[in-house]
């Protein structure tokens, strides 16, 4: 009897440890949580949330560190996402969410994209469904949201490891870069024409990381249009200011089919003597970035695209 009530404990306290779904920080707080989105409003949960949609995939492998319990998420064709989430219901693409199929999900917490899905707030807790709005596009989002979704789900502690995991990983990966900061220019390319990075995109946040002088660094340069609005991660490109600056490395992010952009930046840009004669592109230090890394927020993938910019750097030969 001794030894059965042993391994019961034993057993017991396994499955507490393992804490799949931890109910501490609601108890530490008197049966509720209080969170404080990025939009500055602060919403009470009573208890950690069983039916959970997503209104961008960005979230879904943080959440999935928590083992949250989706039941709905938006539609993607970029990017991967976590097969437990593969055959959820779909409500919609990130742009252009069914709020009609989000309230018939019948969830108790919506997690929307800040910038993007302010819109539906009105109806959805008209509709008494609470909703979380976080930003999720610089390297710093990313760990802040593993904090505040980790407080969401009961697991705050767990949540503040996993944020200082990444930081020792993106270390790790700068350490074997040179210390000399080389220059960068970032452009953005669609079929509606060019645009340079600011460093809070994320390919910019990558380059940060890695000690990169982006050659756009001014936070003064207007944004310039887009689908969802005025991009303000973006600025006006002019080939006139890429001379000026004459960065060491290009790196080319886009959004569209690849090789068709390839074809417009080869017919409008690298034809072009001016660009012929750039220190990257006389260097050969001109890569393109995968859009599954660097159009959509990579979340707690921010590692591998940190690694894959750290490998193209290496690769690149400076004249220094």
């Amino acid at each position: 009897m001794k030894k059965f009530i042993m391994l019961f404990i034993s057993i017991l306290t396994m499955f507490t440890l393992c804490g799949c779904i931890s109910e501490s920080d609601y108890s530490d707080s008197g049966g509720k949580v209080k969170i404080v989105d990025d939009n500055k409003r602060t919403v009470v949960l009573e208890k950690v949330p069983q039916r959970i949609v997503v209104l961008s995939p960005s979230f879904l492998e943080i959440l999935e560190k928590f083992d949250a319990k989706i039941v709905g998420r938006a539609t993607t064709k970029i990017g991967k996402i976590p097969t437990s989430t593969q055959k959820i219901d779909e409500v919609g693409y990130v742009f252009n969410i069914n709020i009609e199929k989000v309230i018939g999900l019948k969830p108790d917490l919506v997690i929307a994209y800040k910038g993007m899905h302010e819109r539906y707030l009105q109806i959805l807790e008209s509709n008494h469904i609470p909703v979380i709005v976080l930003n999720l596009k610089s390297y710093d989002d990313v760990k802040h949201s593993l904090v505040v979704l980790g407080q969401v789900m009961g697991q705050k502690t767990k949540g503040e490891k996993l944020a200082d995991e990444l930081d020792a990983d993106i270390q790790r990966i700068a350490k074997h870069l040179p210390n000399k900061p080389h220059s960068v220019a970032i452009l953005h390319a669609t079929s509606m024409g060019i645009t340079l990075e600011k460093e809070t995109s994320i390919a910019g946040c990558c380059a940060k990381l890695l000690r990169l002088k982006n050659i756009m660094d001014s936070t003064n340069t207007p944004p310039v249009p887009g689908p969802m609005g005025s991009q303000t991660d973006m600025a006006p490109y002019s080939l006139e200011y890429l001379v000026e600056k004459d960065p060491q490395i290009i790196f080319i992010t886009s959004m569209g089919a690849e090789e068709e952009i390839k074809g417009k930046m080869q017919n409008e840009l690298m034809s072009n003597r001016a660009w012929r004669n750039l220190t990257a592109v006389k260097c050969n230090n001109v890569f393109y970035l995968p859009d599954e890394l660097f159009l959509l927020n990579p979340g707690l993938r921010y590692t591998q695209a940190v690694q894959l910019m750290a490998a193209k750097l290496q690769s690149a030969t400076f004249n220094d």
